[in-house]
């Protein structure tokens, strides 16, 4: 009885941060709203009285309310196109057939020259005897921009405007997801555990 009182209670809790990260959120943007709206009629209003006042302050308006989240913006589409270059597996399907593979275990891969901080992931299962790589991918990270970082409302830093993750479609990762490869999956050897390949 008291460990079901305990789940619900931390249930309860979580839905109740949930629900306050929503309100803290949108009482943010609310104020980034009404700062934008203020600083572009105000800007507008310094312009000698002419028809062009109502669309410059809209302009403005329009360029400074994205500027918060613009790193995310930008590396969102950079994302993308990462998830774009690393959606294949590797794998020769005529030679795995039949073999018995782990998960070898690789450093992850900071991507650089990026707006957003990107980790790349390389997934390598080798054959248990030969260690030669016999399926790989990669997945791909991204952590979040300035804004969600500053006001520490994301559990993990993820992005505001986009999933932070993504992989291959139908990447194997389990025994049941190697079986239509034809492949035996086990979990590493003692021996190998902490072996960088």
């Amino acid at each position: 009885m008291d460990k079901a009182l305990s789940v619900s209670v931390s249930n309860y809790l979580n839905s109740r941060k949930q629900s306050m990260t929503g309100i803290y959120l949108l009482f943010v943007a609310v104020i980034w709203l009404a700062f934008v709206g203020w600083l572009s009629k105000t800007i507008a209003g310094k312009l000698s009285k002419t028809t062009w006042r109502r669309p410059i302050a809209m302009v403005i308006f329009v360029a400074l309310l994205p500027l918060p989240l613009i790193d995310e913006i930008i590396g969102g589409r950079q994302f993308e196109q990462l998830c774009k270059d690393n959606s294949t597996i590797q794998v020769d399907r005529v030679t795995a057939v039949g073999r018995t593979v782990y998960l070898a275990q690789t450093p992850d891969v900071e991507i650089k020259g990026t707006w957003l901080r990107f980790v790349l992931k390389p997934w390598r299962f080798v054959d248990v005897t030969t260690g030669e790589s016999i399926v790989s991918y990669n997945t791909v990270m991204a952590s979040g921009g300035r804004f969600i970082r500053s006001v520490g409302i994301s559990e993990g830093g993820v992005p505001l405007t986009f999933k932070g993750w993504c992989d291959p479609k139908d990447a194997p990762a389990s025994v049941q997801t190697f079986k239509p490869f034809g492949i035996n999956y086990i979990e590493p050897p003692i021996a190998k555990i902490g072996e960088v390949k």
